[in-house]
């Protein structure tokens, strides 16, 4: 009987690169293992083309992401995950507001509209700029951001870390243009824009809360989180009574509820939660 082989085969036919989990949990995949080494070996430029390389709004991410890569995380079951969304934040925050990226180059014939000018549309419109197309970009208010903007409290994502993110990205894409005030149905049609580029994509974003379908919904002192925030965010201080219920235990509830205590008249906030207080989602 032949000895059986040592070592590694040199045919690599089933050999494949499996990246970590925490990379693989991560929507956009950002390569967080990469920019983890570079902070450690004190290499920050680096650690900020890794993080970005993949995520426009990575300022943005340092501070509200959901983090799905951190229970991902190896180190979760022995002495505590990484802190990785932190880690990004330290260079977004040292490097960000002055990094000056370099602009890529329009090689396409082809262009990509897109409506909407929040995450998922400015998104895809800067993997469309890499890509080598020209993009226009409709978004149906004066400001950029979508839901970052309107949906997330100053408090919590300060304006200014928005612009930050967006203003690198214009720079980085100088083949984007962003029409402010033009939504769709309005001042340009569907119609229109399929005849202007060769590919639409629509980017509408979920302005609406969920509506939970019980009795008494309906009343007018009843409102849904999503709105009552984008309300605030438009400039609105609404007095409120002395008391304030909020129902639900994720971002938007526990935003809800912080805003709510800096208004006038709101002495109390309770929250109603289906389940436990170890299981309430928001971070």
């Amino acid at each position: 009987m032949p000895a059986a082989p040592s070592g590694f085969s040199d045919d690599t036919t089933d050999h494949h690169f499996v990246p970590a989990p925490c990379q693989v949990a991560c929507p956009v995949g950002t390569d967080a293992p990469s920019y983890i080494a570079y902070i450690w070996e004190k290499q920050n430029e680096d650690a900020f083309e890794a993080i970005t390389a993949t995520n426009p709004f990575s300022s943005i991410c340092g501070r509200v992401c959901d983090a799905p890569c951190e229970p991902a995380c190896r180190r979760e079951s022995s002495d505590g995950a990484v802190q990785i969304r932190n880690l990004k934040r330290y260079i977004m925050d040292q490097l960000g507001p002055n990094y000056q990226p370099a602009p890529v180059a329009v090689t396409r014939k082809e262009t990509v509209g897109i409506v909407g000018a929040g995450p998922a549309g400015l998104t895809a419109a800067h993997d469309l700029c890499v890509a080598g197309f020209g993009v226009d970009v409709y978004e149906m208010t004066d400001r950029v951001g979508g839901t970052m903007i309107w949906g997330i409290p100053e408090f919590r994502l300060p304006p200014g870390v928005i612009d930050e993110d967006v203003e690198r990205l214009k720079q980085k894409c100088p083949g984007l243009k962003i029409h402010l005030n033009s939504p769709l149905g309005e001042d340009v049609s569907l119609d229109q824009l399929k005849a202007q580029h060769d590919a639409v994509l629509l980017a509408l974003g979920s302005w609406w809360g969920k509506p939970m379908d019980i009795p008494g919904e309906s009343d007018d002192r009843v409102v849904d989180g999503v709105s009552f925030l984008r309300r605030i965010n438009a400039g609105e201080r609404p007095q409120l009574p002395e008391t304030v219920v909020v129902v639900g235990g994720g971002d938007v509830a526990m935003d809800a509820c912080r805003v709510a205590k800096r208004l006038p008249g709101c002495k109390t906030v309770k929250v109603i939660y289906r389940r436990g207080a170890d299981e309430i989602p928001a971070r």
